[in-house]
């Protein structure tokens, strides 16, 4: 069966984000406040995508007041938009986390609060430090301290394992972006979705396929990395939005919202047995989940 690019499956992929949610929107708190990338564009779009998908959203952009075990008790998933800066906590000191929020934060995933890590998300709390050293097992890995990038490109993203979120995908063209390179994976992650890192594009790529989206579990809690979409621009490819709306809905519930009825035969042709080839990935830094 031929892959199936983006220019073919557009308007299933439209049919998908236009499906119900989960039979219940699934309540998310955006937590975000400080960033080295541009939060401040990048959260109004994240929370419209959400909203405009059936779900109720939230935004705090002072994590030391909201990340309270009662309020966070109000919801069924995080979306980490967020990384600690120098910079972050002199210009809005109430986005810096208190212990208290960080141990309201890792025991709400821990019993079972979905967590979704977006895009640079993943090189937040970096040090030595005890918590540090476990928010890198609560997150899913990632960026952290040896991620890498060359220059933003198109790329095409590719489905590497059926799974609620990647569903009926095989493959899409995805706009300029940045392609993470040499991300930490846990042991036990599932790799769902990769992009070729191509070394003609820029000598500072890898060569390899690099994961752009995985899944794992914290505890009780369900967690998904992805990490697509630097900024708006990069996030208006209909295959990221399917993707970062489906990441949500499976973290906070373990399914994803199905399409209509009659998109499931259009579902199954364009889904291949073999889905797609088993390629070798990158060597990485892996460690108990």
């Amino acid at each position: 069966m031929r892959t199936l690019l983006l220019g073919t499956i557009a308007p299933f992929l439209l049919a998908l984000t236009a499906g119900p949610a989960p039979a219940k929107g699934v309540k998310v708190l955006i937590v975000t406040g400080d960033h080295g990338h541009k939060w401040k564009e990048t959260t109004p779009f994240l929370k419209a995508l959400l909203s405009k998908a059936g779900h109720e959203v939230d935004v705090t952009e002072a994590p030391s007041k909201d990340l309270t075990p009662d309020n966070l008790a109000k919801y069924d998933v995080l979306l980490l938009n967020y990384r600690n800066t120098d910079k972050g906590a002199k210009d809005n000191p109430d986005s810096v986390w208190s212990d208290e929020n960080k141990k309201a934060f890792r025991e709400a995933v821990r019993d079972g609060k979905g967590l979704v890590v977006y895009h640079h998300a993943s090189s937040a709390f970096t040090t030595n430090a005890a918590f540090d050293r476990e928010f890198e097992k609560i997150i899913a890995g990632g960026w952290r301290k040896q991620g890498n990038h060359g220059k933003m490109h198109e790329f095409t993203v590719t489905v590497r394992k059926d799974h609620p979120i990647t569903h009926g995908i095989k493959e899409f063209k995805h706009g300029r972006d940045e392609l993470y390179q040499n991300s930490v994976i846990p042991r036990g992650s599932e790799i769902l979705v990769t992009a070729y890192s191509d070394r003609e594009k820029d000598p500072k790529n890898t060569g390899k396929h690099e994961p752009m989206v995985w899944v794992a579990r914290y505890g009780k809690g369900r967690v998904c990395e992805n990490v697509l979409g630097h900024d708006v621009e990069a996030m208006q490819s209909t295959g990221f939005k399917v993707l970062l709306i489906r990441c949500v809905e499976w973290a906070a519930t373990g399914e994803t919202g199905l399409p209509p009825r009659r998109s499931r035969k259009q579902i199954n042709a364009t889904r291949d047995k073999s889905l797609v080839p088993k390629q070798s990935l990158g060597t990485r830094r892996r460690h108990g989940a």
